[in-house]
């Protein structure tokens, strides 16, 4: 097993956040629209320009990262029987149908906003495995503060009472601290409470600043998170597989992600390539980002029960 001091070394974080702040400049300041209307059913259509530009970014950029996860996923599934590997891909397709019933049973937006929690959970589960980190179980912790800023930031039900708003993350805060947290951070081995202590902390900045918040505003500071986590884990996933294959060579995944950039612009911005909006226009990214979700914890899960179903089938041959 490699050590944490390698596996951290491999996906060269502090190179990811640096170059995820820049893509974040990028994203913001780029004067050329990527896309020509917000996405359909996704916050009113509130978002600016700038920030539309940034969601644009994430998108284009997402399916980039979207091609190596399925491409290893297919070969990871290879190590299955045929049969098994058929049941496997059957299932995601199985998922796909279930995850399009939901988004329209739930509507686009609260599918896109329970999917960007979800993608936290994933997102810190790859950076703890990353870092060959001991304590793979503590990865709830950034999740919840997660989805409680997605609340109050929104002020979704009560949590647009400002006593609800601070004293539910005040409480939060302290619950999560005497959970574990605490004891994480005096050691020092993991350092995702501190994630979990800067939303909960910067969710009060936001619930005090409340009362000078537009709609555009409050979308906008969404989208800052969303963008920053993908960019952060886009960039950490190709730094951690770099030069394991001809198609991780840092070359080949720059191309990648300009022929994605470009494809998305030409969809958006070409009539007779509409039809391909269902997988880049970004109102559509929120169901592709699940799917994808959904593979990567479904594919561990299925080899587990393989295997275990394997060694039960030998136990009860020997035993004959």
């Amino acid at each position: 097993m490699q050590s944490t001091e390698t596996a951290t070394a491999n996906s060269r974080p502090y190179l990811a956040l640096g170059l995820t702040f820049l893509l974040l400049g990028v994203g913001y300041a780029n004067p050329w629209p990527l896309v020509t209307s917000p996405p359909a059913g996704m916050w009113n259509g509130q978002l600016a320009f700038e920030v539309l530009n940034l969601y644009a970014l994430v998108v284009f950029l997402g399916w980039a990262h979207f091609l190596y996860a399925w491409q290893g996923q297919w070969k990871a599934s290879g190590r299955l029987t045929p049969l098994r590997r058929a049941l496997y891909w059957g299932t995601v397709a199985a998922a796909l149908i279930l995850l399009a019933v939901l988004r329209k049973w739930w509507g686009v937006a609260v599918f896109s906003l329970v999917v960007w929690v979800y993608n936290i959970a994933h997102f810190i589960k790859a950076e703890i495995l990353f870092a060959g980190a001991r304590e793979r179980s503590r990865f709830y912790s950034p999740v919840i503060a997660f989805a409680w800023f997605t609340l109050v930031l929104f002020q979704a039900g009560p949590m647009g009472k400002l006593a609800v708003a601070v004293g539910g993350s005040v409480l939060l805060a302290v619950a999560l601290l005497v959970a574990g947290d605490w004891r994480v951070l005096a050691e020092g081995q993991v350092r995702l409470p501190v994630l979990t202590l800067f939303l909960l902390g910067e969710t009060l900045v936001w619930t005090a600043y409340g009362q000078y918040m537009s709609p555009a505003f409050r979308v906008g500071i969404y989208v800052f998170h969303i963008a920053a986590a993908s960019f952060f884990h886009y960039l950490s996933s190709y730094f951690f597989a770099s030069g394991r294959s001809r198609l991780t060579q840092p070359w080949v995944i720059a191309v990648v992600n300009v022929v994605f950039l470009c494809a998305g612009y030409a969809v958006a911005h070409t009539g007779w390539l509409r039809w391909a909006s269902v997988w880049l226009a970004p109102e559509w990214f929120t169901l592709w980002v699940a799917l994808h979700l959904v593979g990567s914890d479904l594919l561990p899960w299925w080899r587990r029960s393989v295997a275990r179903s394997t060694a039960q089938t030998q136990l009860i041959r020997e035993r004959i």
